[in-house]
């Protein structure tokens, strides 16, 4: 007897069209898996810059017998072919829009570490020699010293206090860079700064500006404290404290008070680590005030916007949604009397630039560069509408760009140093003292922000300067 059942033909039509279903299922997915492996061998595609991560990337390995043998050869292979693959930007876009399909998110913290702070102390730091400095001028020391007088404006702190700690804190569609004091670094910048009047002493006027970052303005000290960041106010507190102790001749420009009086106001970009051109324009009033000269009113700056600016933030928040959907509008103020500078370039090239560049079309990561020429290893401002005899260095990172359009309309001479890339520029020998003394300049202004002033690798570029 035949137990078997009888099989329909139906059922054999179904178990056939399911077998052609598994190959063709089969069939794409090696199908893909082969174009996939043909896309990442086409070299010419690859690219060389991550515009979302502002960053050259891995360039493949130069072949030696030694990174043969030990294998670090094939791994820089690896780490070349992963890093560079085809469409990565494209890729990397999809796989944030992807994460934000998991739900809104108003706060997050990206690169969550147990990284902290070190303590402000109370007191300022001692002088790093038995050397002391007498006072000049009753002016300078009282410039050093004088507290704002500002009407008080409305508070546009975040006050919302998030219940972890990271690098990166995203709240809603603004981000913040979080801040670590360092007792060495802030102590490196005091012993540096100390160092550089001391060289120019009867030389040159030494200003000396450090300005706040986002994190230590337009959060709430109790959401800063909340997140591990380090209070910058008490920063720049002790720093300026410390040199006034030790040096009576640098004149302190009080950026914070200003800045923190103004938070309600478009002073820092959401998107990106740096300030906008408004903050910075406050910071030039406060220093007009300390070296005695009348500030341009705001009013008086034609202006040029450059929308849809999407910054550092965005890549270090793993390519937050909520950043990318609310970017920032870059406003730049024209200086009224030039807009002529030049720079040198990588290969010591003399470039002919705009102090305000029209960045129109550039890509929307690049917007902040409309200011000065960026960071370059050196640039000039010669400003034939100006004769009063003035010039000054300003010595500086990436925040000071934005400030220097301000100073074009006061000194018939700009010298910009980026102490990051001066050394590279051989004329001045990474000498600032040779280049204040050739060209006669009247004032130094070093310009820093928060970050800077306690990076004890940043004092030493800065004090390598004054040998």
């Amino acid at each position: 007897m035949n137990n078997n059942p009888k099989i329909s033909k139906q059922d054999m039509k179904r178990k056939k069209a399911f077998k052609s279903y598994l190959k063709i299922k089969r069939d794409v997915f090696f199908g893909v898996l082969f174009l996939v492996a043909v896309l990442g061998i086409i070299i010419p595609l690859r690219p060389t810059v991550s515009t979302i991560e502002k960053r050259t990337l891995t360039t493949f390995p130069e072949f030696t017998w030694q990174s043969f043998i030990d294998g670090t050869y094939f791994n820089g292979i690896s780490t070349w072919y992963a890093d560079t693959f085809p469409f990565r930007e494209a890729l990397l876009t999809a796989n944030s829009a992807v994460k934000g399909l998991y739900g809104l998110q108003s706060e997050q913290l990206v690169g969550n570490s147990d990284k902290t702070g070190d303590e402000i102390p109370d007191t300022p730091v001692l002088p790093s020699s038995d050397e002391t400095t007498e006072a000049t001028t009753e002016a300078t020391t009282e410039a050093a010293t004088e507290e704002t007088t500002e009407e008080q404006l409305p508070d546009g702190a975040i006050h919302d206090i998030p219940e972890a700690s990271g690098n990166v804190y995203v709240t809603g569609d603004t981000a913040f860079g979080l801040y670590y004091f360092s007792t060495d670094g802030a102590n490196a910048y005091v012993n540096m700064i100390d160092k550089a009047q001391k060289k120019l002493d009867g030389v040159a006027n030494v200003y000396d500006i450090l300005v706040p970052t986002s994190v230590g303005i337009m959060l709430d000290e109790n959401a800063q404290e909340a997140i591990g960041s380090s209070n910058q106010g008490k920063a720049i507190d002790y720093i300026y404290s410390s040199i006034n102790s030790v040096n009576k001749n640098i004149t302190t420009v009080n950026a914070y008070d200003t800045l923190k009086n103004h938070n309600s106001e478009y002073i820092y970009f959401r998107t990106d680590h740096h300030w906008t051109a408004l903050g910075a324009y406050y910071t030039y009033v406060q220093f007009c005030n300390a070296k005695g000269v009348e500030p341009t009113p705001l009013d008086e700056y034609e202006t040029i916007e450059f929308p849809g600016f999407v910054g550092t933030f965005y890549s270090s928040s793993n390519q937050a949604p909520s950043l990318l959907e609310n970017p920032d509008t870059v406003t730049a103020y024209y200086p009224k009397t030039t807009n002529d500078m030049y720079y040198i370039g990588s290969d010591l090239s003399t470039i002919q630039w705009n102090i305000i560049m029209d960045v129109t079309g550039w890509d929307r990561a690049s917007l902040y560069s409309c200011f000065a020429a960026g960071d370059e290893i050196y640039a000039q401002i010669d400003n034939p509408n100006v004769n009063n005899g003035q010039s000054c260095v300003v010595i500086k990172e990436s925040y000071g760009n934005a400030f220097i359009p301000f100073l074009a309309d006061h000194y018939e001479h700009i010298y910009i140093v980026d102490y990051r890339y001066f050394y590279k520029y051989p004329d001045y020998n990474n000498s600032v003292y040779q280049l204040v003394t050739e060209n006669d300049v009247d004032d130094v202004i070093f310009i820093n922000n928060a970050d800077a002033m306690t990076n004890p690798n940043a004092a030493e570029l800065m004090s390598d300067m004054f040998n």
